[in-house]
């Protein structure tokens, strides 16, 4: 459920999902690219422990601050880790990318109250590419996966995903199966 990296996924669908169509992969960003909002999460959290020290070493007395101020402090610093971390989770959780049979679709979840939702056909797809760069993303395994699309449809890119050299090889493959039909069904007629 809160894997990057899911084949066949049961008990999962999404919205504009044709009746009987499949899941093959299901992807999120890798989970070490949240990193980027835990850190400052436990900085946020962990600081008022550190407040009453930093005073002490600049010769400052607490007291004099009404309690009121602090425990409003407190309240808001607390508030803050809670909404940062709801929120990343939130983005981390329902951005997704998803490569069924026919379709690849690309969930871009900006808040509760907005998303874009993009979905290219397989047989659209003329190209894949990936690329890991970086230290983080050559020893964790992630990165980007472009894919290229025909005519008018938008190009989609999956961000920070595990596997990418696979994933781009996987929906290349797939794309394929459908050319494959396709053609035998035009070339082969009856």
């Amino acid at each position: 459920m809160f894997s990057s990296y899911i084949e066949n996924p049961t008990n999962c669908r999404f919205e504009g999902q044709d009746p009987g169509e499949k899941i093959l992969l299901l992807l999120r960003a890798h989970p070490i690219t949240n990193l980027s909002w835990i850190i400052p999460v436990i900085l946020l959290f962990s600081f008022p422990f550190f407040v009453p020290k930093i005073f002490s070493l600049l010769n400052i007395d607490l007291f004099i601050i009404p309690q009121t101020f602090q425990i409003v402090f407190l309240i808001i610093n607390y508030l803050l880790v809670l909404i940062i971390s709801f929120e990343g989770f939130l983005h981390w959780y329902f951005n997704v990318y998803i490569v069924t049979e026919k379709n690849i679709v690309d969930v871009d979840f900006h808040s509760l109250l907005f998303k874009n939702i993009d979905v290219a056909p397989l047989r659209n797809i003329e190209d894949t590419s990936s690329s890991m760069g970086g230290i983080l993303n050559s020893v964790f395994h992630y990165g980007n996966v472009f894919i290229q699309t025909a005519g008018a449809t938008k190009n989609i890119d999956f961000h920070s995903v595990p596997r990418p050299h696979f994933v781009a090889d996987f929906i290349l493959d797939e794309a394929h199966k459908i050319y494959g039909k396709g053609r035998d069904a035009y070339h082969h007629p009856g």
